[in-house]
């Protein structure tokens, strides 16, 4: 058992077990699936641990109290917070998400007579996959993502002071350019965050802050674990795309973007770091070979996230963020003034 940290001599800290929890879910195309495998695994012993200790198990809804993600890490988001989804049910879903929506190419040529970049698959296939999923967990995906319903988590997929359907809001963090086409919400047109925030930490930061200290901006001493999950390195193939080297520049630089995102917030979370309260996931070797649409690499995906959690230090990583999540007693917060 963790032993809890003090707030003064002899306190319990109750940021222990009412304190924020985060979740961050980086962008990825298929290999959003490395995402949730690891997300798996730490809610599964998590779950375990509650069941030895006669609890019912949770889902991510039930212990997050913001889920934040950028390209299919927002969908993912969606799926978990918006639609409450345990992982087990997500990654199904998800599963079925990327053969509809990847199976079937829609254009071959990149780019149009005009010059402009044209959409690789049709989206109308990602908005008839987003609402069966929808519908399938009693949810009409035209219902407004923000319904004003208090929910214990609070998801970060989309600009909150824009009104928006589920489904748009799941297409607007889904269209990445070159991919699928921008979605228009009102007078606003929308593509893939992944172009600038692929690891959305600095959002899910702002957003948290924004919702629980609009005043001070001070969110450190209110979080009692912040989980980061990759999507795995890419490697020069799969940022290439194959044949589609003309976004290779774009992809490269949100690789790199996305390595000095999380240099720099470890860097600002040096203490939550060192305490066991801030943790990255992230799949370091064997995706280089997949690419952002193979969608039938599921196996490959899951052998690589497997081997990476295997790992002696990712299996003291995982023990210590499942110890630090199990003492959360509610998806709230508290003044800890």
């Amino acid at each position: 058992m963790q032993a809890q940290t003090s707030k003064t001599s002899g306190e319990p800290n109750p940021v222990d077990t009412t304190g924020l929890c985060l979740l961050s879910l980086d962008g990825g195309g298929v290999r959003g699936l490395s995402t949730l495998f690891i997300l798996k695994t730490i809610m599964d012993r998590l779950n375990r641990d509650r069941r030895d200790a006669k609890l019912p198990s949770v889902k991510p809804c039930e212990v997050f109290d913001l889920i934040g993600g950028t390209s299919t890490g927002g969908l993912i988001a969606i799926m978990l917070g918006r639609l409450e989804m345990d992982v087990d049910e997500c990654i199904s879903a998800y599963i079925e998400l990327i053969r509809v929506i990847f199976e079937g190419k829609l254009n071959l040529l990149p780019v149009g007579g005009t010059g402009k970049i044209k959409s690789r698959f049709d989206s109308r296939k990602l908005r008839d996959a987003i609402m069966d999923v929808a519908a399938r967990h009693g949810v009409n995906g035209t219902e407004p993502f923000n319904d004003g319903r208090e929910r214990g988590t609070k998801v970060l997929a989309e600009e909150p002071d824009i009104p928006a359907t589920i489904c748009e809001a799941a297409l607007a963090t889904s269209a990445a350019t070159g991919f699928f086409t921008p979605v228009l919400i009102g007078p606003r047109c929308f593509v893939d965050g992944a172009l600038g925030a692929n690891n959305p930490v600095d959002e899910v930061e702002g957003e948290a802050s924004n919702i629980w200290c609009p005043d001070t901006g001070d969110l450190k001493p209110l979080v009692k674990c912040f989980i980061s999950i990759g999507t795995g390195n890419p490697g020069k193939r799969a940022i290439e795309d194959n044949l589609f080297k003309f976004f290779s520049k774009t992809l490269v630089a949100i690789s790199t973007e996305t390595e000095e995102t999380e240099r720099k917030f470890i860097a600002r979370w040096a203490g939550h770091f060192n305490q066991k309260r801030f943790f990255r996931f992230n799949v370091e070797q064997g995706l280089q070979n997949v690419g952002l649409t193979e969608y039938k690499e599921q196996g490959l995906i899951e052998a690589a996230t497997h081997e990476y959690i295997a790992h002696q230090n990712q299996k003291f990583r995982v023990r210590d963020c499942v110890q630090n999540l199990r003492q959360k007693q509610c998806v709230c917060i508290e003044n800890f003034a």
